[in-house]
């Protein structure tokens, strides 16, 4: 009886115990659409609720749904607590109409834990709405395998970053990865990669209406990349850039693959060393006008106005910009660094190609908004189907360009900007 007695009563502190750990764990939604990355978002509000009591629960979308499920659920207490966007004007349309929640109070309190510049990146008209997920330069990873192999060196002018494409495809190897593969949204790069280099300040320039995409350095951008398309530089169009291209680098059938820099956590995940199996290079300009130029992409996580749950995204904000053990989980599953916590030295070892890199933007003092944010969404929507049908039927830019220069002036003056 006795015995009894004593398991009663310790049942009765272990369901009691429990019970109070469930209570004190509150659950929280996290939306984004990154499908590969769901696992990682889940360990995340694991971490999360053990430190913090806050759980993050995810839910991963395809893109193209994920685009409209969010602005149905902003409107209602249904909105997630923190999902992840796009800055620029990607986030104009949601801010216009009073969906994300001002987050520069958070700001106030942890703004310590970031470089200088980040805060600044995320706000719009004083209001703060966001906090990175990544920070993210545009570069070209590179085999380094291949090179070793062939014996060849980065081509420093872009005259021999062509001659090593066309060695490359008599060699029977793709030279860029960029292709239709399972995403939309990726035929833009090339585009952006070579229009850059051509003139830089003429690509903010289109970015922000004060240039038309019948222009002649438009022209030119896009009869280059018809060339290479015709030359056959590019991997098989069915290829997908989370499974196949990091598998051709290991079979040594890909030369490059231009993506920012979160692309070296996925080819990881797949297998590949940082510094062994690839490097990071940035390509030569294509002009002088193209020099001292990068692309920068900020990919935030924002928080829905309406949410029932927004302050405890107040509270898992403040977590996540501070906690050093968050800080290290990102760096270790996806190698984001967004906050200081991880140090230079921490990226070199852990990433000898990012940190190359680190040292490598030294030299581009210019650093421009990625064409996905750069641009109103209603160009960007009908330039990347433009650039789909680029990379199947190049004889068709003309006609593409006619078309997206008549969705600019469509677009343009519903932001206030004569065309």
């Amino acid at each position: 009886m006795k015995k009894f007695f004593t398991l009663c009563v310790v049942l009765t502190i272990f369901v009691f115990t429990n019970s109070m750990y469930v209570e004190a764990t509150k659950n929280m939604k996290v939306f984004h659409d990154n499908p590969e990355w769901q696992q990682i978002w889940e360990e995340l509000g694991e971490l999360s609720a053990k430190e913090i009591g806050i759980k993050a629960i995810p839910t991963e979308f395809d893109t193209e749904v994920y685009k409209s499920r969010i602005k149905v659920d902003l409107t209602t207490p249904r909105a997630p607590a923190v999902f992840k966007w796009w800055f620029g004007y990607r986030a104009q349309e949601l801010i216009k109409a009073g969906l994300l929640a001002d987050l520069s109070d958070v700001w106030q309190e942890v703004s310590d834990n970031f470089a200088p510049g980040i805060q600044e990146a995320l706000t719009q008209d004083n209001v703060t709405y966001g906090f990175p997920l990544l920070i993210s330069y545009w570069v070209w990873f590179y085999n380094k395998p291949l090179y070793e192999k062939h014996g060849l060196e980065l081509p420093k002018t872009w005259d021999e970053f062509m001659e090593q494409l066309a060695f490359f495809k008599e060699q029977g190897i793709s030279g860029i990865g960029n292709t239709i593969g399972q995403s939309r949204w990726t035929s833009f790069i090339v585009f952006q990669e070579l229009l850059y280099r051509i003139d830089a300040d003429f690509y903010i320039q289109l970015m922000n209406g004060k240039a038309h995409w019948t222009d002649p350095k438009v022209v030119q951008a896009m009869e280059l990349w018809k060339d290479m398309l015709d030359k056959g530089y590019f991997a098989p169009m069915d290829a997908t850039y989370v499974n196949d291209l990091p598998r051709m680098f290991k079979e040594g059938k890909l030369a490059f693959a231009p993506f920012g820099d979160w692309y070296g956590g996925i080819l990881q995940q797949q297998g590949l060393v940082s510094g062994k199996d690839y490097g990071i290079f940035i390509p030569p300009a294509i002009t002088p006008a193209g020099e001292g130029a990068l692309i920068l992409e900020i990919s935030p996580l924002v928080s829905g106005k309406n949410s029932s749950e927004l302050e405890l995204a107040k509270e898992w904000f403040k977590w996540y910009a501070s906690s050093p053990s968050a800080a290290r989980f990102r760096w270790e599953k996806l190698r984001f660094a967004p906050t200081t916590h991880i140090s230079p030295e921490d990226i070199a070892k852990d990433d000898p190609a990012r940190a190359h890199e680190f040292e490598l933007i030294q030299a581009y003092p210019k650093k421009m908004i990625r064409f996905w944010e750069a641009t109103p969404v209603e160009i960007v929507e009908h330039a990347v189907d433009a650039f789909n049908t680029m990379l199947v039927e190049p004889d068709k830019y003309m006609d593409l360009l006619n078309s997206i220069e008549n969705k600019a002036k469509e677009t343009w003056p519903n932001y206030g900007v004569q065309y």
